[in-house]
């Protein structure tokens, strides 16, 4: 009794365990929280059990369990230790399983290479399985599998499903070979080039898009290989995938300069003007001018204005940089590209690239301005901009920026300065300041002034640099003009002590240079800097050596052009000589070496009355520290072009436009586009169903996606040959008419002949049973015809 109570026990209790396991498996398909609790309570040895396990769903559980402790990397658990139970299930008829096992093989094939070439025989008889997806799992699979023993197994199996029917075999096709070349690169060049050239001959989109991809990686400078399908490919971009079409758009750019004549630019006043596209992008002769494309260049541009909606910022990004890099301005403006890129940094999609697509923008407005100078608002800072957004945005503005726009642009920047906290920011927003400053006199004033006036009253120290640097550069593109604001500089360098040393030093650099337009207030700064010498920053301390040295050789000059006689001028009785020589005695014992050696340089320059060296050192022109944001695209522009713009790296190099190189005739480019032959492996299939029957020809009604369509006269004939089934029967498709007319019209009912033959006993029984129940439903049939007569009549 007490047996049988335990067993009964027992069996409740796993009864309970299995049901509880049950309802969490099968709560993990509403909810991934379910699951997660599941999985977390699989310990290591149920995790054995359930991969060797016989039920396809706890193999797909443990499965499950093994991906989740790949993605979160629990270094408790040695996943390498299960390799041999993973691999095993590579063969199962699970399709989620095979996957996983792929994953899991990708990870840790290199690290036990033995028991995965255990497995790749599994993998290879996949290569021949009826479901197209298990096969392109196979091939992804095994060419996922970094073994170089392994690599011509992976180029054979690769040479044999480059011909499956299938579109997404082929397509994993053209991944393998991209891997492949990753791996061997030049090795195995001469068999991936046959094999690309086949690809690109398919007619199926999904196989073009990864063809495209390993031709834009392993060979893109083969251009030639599009000469058959360029004209092909432009119907079919907008097919591709998202990042294919950013590739092909690449290429066919650099293919257009190679192979395709320039446009023509006609004066419209005078149609007998014309001359070919110029490199530089702003370099048109004429006010107003029509344009003449050839017709495969006009062919891409027009394909290019399908996409300019794209979801993928990149591609409308590059489609942008093929009309800047094909066409002229107006050209450009008209595409209507300028407007989807501004309605790309308005989207909250692509916050992470936005500041990438304003360094984009930036590069055509310093090319040419008027492009976006309809879009001034756009580039206003927002309070949700990051600091590279912002930096970019006021670049923009400094680009845009003229006498008609000006005065809402400096009241704009002037509220940045004042109430932004990023350094990076102010910085800027005081270099665009700067460049307004620029554009009038009147205007660098009232800059000048503004900017004294925030240094003085309520800056921060973080900010002084900038605002000295900007000051010296308003000041330096007009000294004389400056005469109030020097003064007023003075007073800052007499009574302020919050200054840093470098704004100090850029002060005291700054007068002088002025002494050479008012040098009768420069003497007296020095005068001021002198006592304090030994307590002044390192740069401070060799501005005021630079300053001094200066303004003695100023001086000498000015008393040379004063004095009929040569080498009048008396250095021992001279002011400006005695301070000089008081700052290069204390620089002679400075801390610094670099200060030592300047205040020697000048006393053996200024003792042995070398005044002409001394004029060629210190006196030469010095450039304006805020150089114009403006490319020359005469020839192509490249990186050093783009130093003024402060492009990322990978930007600079993106943006490098390709000169034109073609320069032939017009008849011979386009006889290298004649369209090539397409492969429509399509046509290969055996199997009975609606894409097989339409042939392609209105698969679109039907969900299908085949882009090669048929004539009626390849149906009729393929209709009229019939299908045959993977089972081997054949059928023959038939008509309305042909199908209805086997059915006999109604009222003329075939009469059953029943012959009898010789048999034992039972058949005879079961025979008369048979002609009993035929004679009923016979006798039945005909009281109902006779009823329906009568009600007839």
């Amino acid at each position: 009794m007490v047996d049988s109570i335990s067993r009964i026990t027992s069996a409740l209790e796993s009864a309970r365990e299995l049901t509880l396991e049950a309802a969490a498996v099968a709560a993990s398909r509403l909810g991934e929280s379910s699951y997660h609790r599941y999985s977390q309570s699989i310990t290591p040895e149920g995790l054995r059990s359930l991969l060797n396990s016989r039920n396809s769903r706890e193999v797909r559980d443990g499965m499950k369990r093994v991906a989740s402790l790949m993605a979160c990397d629990d270094p408790t658990i040695n996943l390498e230790s299960y390799f041999a139970d993973v691999v095993k299930n590579v063969s199962s008829d699970d399709v989620k399983v095979k996957r996983l096992v792929a994953i899991y093989m990708l990870r840790y094939a290199e690290k036990d290479p033995g028991l995965a070439l255990l497995a790749v025989n599994s993998i290879q008889r996949s290569l021949s399985d009826p479901d197209p997806e298990v096969r392109s799992l196979a091939l992804k699979a095994i060419s996922d599998i970094r073994i170089p023993s392994l690599y011509p197994i992976v180029l054979h199996s690769v040479k044999k499903a480059i011909t499956d029917v299938a579109a997404e075999v082929r397509c994993a096709v053209g991944f393998a070979l991209l891997k492949l070349y990753r791996e061997q690169r030049e090795e195995l060049t001469d068999d991936i080039l046959p094999l690309l050239q086949d690809l690109l001959a398919d007619s199926d989109p999904e196989v073009v898009s990864s063809a495209i991809i390993l031709m834009k990686e392993a060979f893109p400078d083969h251009l030639e290989l599009l000469h058959g399908h360029f004209r092909r490919y432009c119907g079919l971009l907008p097919q591709l995938c998202e990042w294919s079409q950013l590739y092909l758009i690449e290429l066919s750019v650099k293919y257009c300069k190679h192979f395709i004549p320039r446009p023509i630019l006609m004066d419209s006043s005078d149609a007998a003007r014309a001359v070919p596209l110029s490199d530089d992008f702003a370099d048109i002769p004429f006010a107003i001018y029509d344009v003449s494309f050839h017709p495969d260049l006009s062919m891409f541009l027009d394909s290019l204005q399908k996409l300019l909606h794209s979801q993928n910022a990149a591609v409308v990004v590059a489609i942008s940089k093929a009309y800047f890099e094909l066409s002229p301005s107006l050209t450009f403006k008209n595409s209507k590209a300028t407007d989807a890129l501004v309605r790309l940094i308005g989207g909250p999609s692509i916050a992470d690239g936005r500041a990438l697509i304003f360094q984009c923008i930036l590069v055509y407005c310093a090319v040419d301005p008027s492009t976006f100078s309809r879009f001034l608002n756009k580039f206003f800072l927002l309070p949700s901009d990051d600091t590279n957004t912002a930096v970019a945005k006021l670049k923009i503005l400094s680009t845009l920026v003229d006498l008609n726009n000006v005065k809402r642009v400096v009241s704009e920047i002037k509220y940045y300065i004042i109430n932004d906290q990023r350094p990076a920011v102010i910085q800027e927003a005081l270099n665009s300041l700067a460049g307004c400053g620029q554009l009038s006199r009147s205007l660098s004033l009232h800059i000048t002034k503004w900017l004294l006036t925030r240094m003085v009253d309520s800056i921060s120290s973080a900010s002084l640099d900038s605002f000295v640097s900007v000051l010296r550069s308003l000041i330096q593109e007009n000294p004389a003009e400056h005469l109030h604001t020097m003064l007023n500089l003075s007073q800052v360098l007499r009574t302020e002590n919050y200054l840093s040393g470098t704004a100090k030093a850029g002060i005291v650099w700054l007068f002088g240079e002025f002494s050479s337009i008012n040098f009768t207030i420069c003497p007296d700064v020095l005068r001021i800097l002198i006592p304090n010498f030994s307590r002044e920053p390192k740069e401070v301390r060799l501005q005021i050596v630079l300053l001094a040295a200066k303004l003695l050789s100023w001086e000498v000059d000015n008393s040379k052009n004063s004095s009929t006689e040569v080498g009048a001028f008396d250095i021992d009785n001279s002011r400006t000589a005695q301070m000089a020589r008081s700052v290069f005695y204390l620089a002679k014992f400075d801390d610094d070496f670099d200060i030592r050696d300047r205040s020697r340089l000048f006393c053996s320059l200024f003792d042995n009355e070398r005044y002409e060296i001394a004029s060629l050192l210190l006196q030469a022109p010095k450039p304006s520290s805020i150089a114009p944001m403006a490319l020359n695209m005469s020839s192509s522009a490249n990186a050093s072009s783009f130093a003024s713009l402060g492009l990322d790296p990978g930007m600079e190099d993106y943006l490098s436009f390709s000169s034109w190189t073609f320069d032939g005739d017009a008849d011979e480019s386009s006889a290298l586009r004649v369209p090539a032959q397409t492969k429509d492996y399509s046509r290969m299939k055996t199997s009975f169903s609606s894409s097989t029957f339409f042939g392609g020809k209105n698969s679109d009604d039907f969900g299908g996606t085949s882009p090669v369509s048929e004539t009626s006269d390849d149906v009729h004939t393929q209709s009229s040959r019939g299908f045959t089934s993977s089972a081997g029967r054949k059928y023959k498709l038939q008509s309305l008419d042909e199908f209805f007319s086997d059915i006999p019209a109604r009222g003329q009912r075939r009469r059953r002949v029943l012959v009898e033959e010789e048999s034992s006993d039972e058949e005879e029984t079961s025979q008369e049973d048979s002609e009993s129940d035929d004679t009923s439903i016979s006798s039945s049939s005909e009281s109902e015809a006779e009823s329906n007569i009568e009600v007839n009549t």
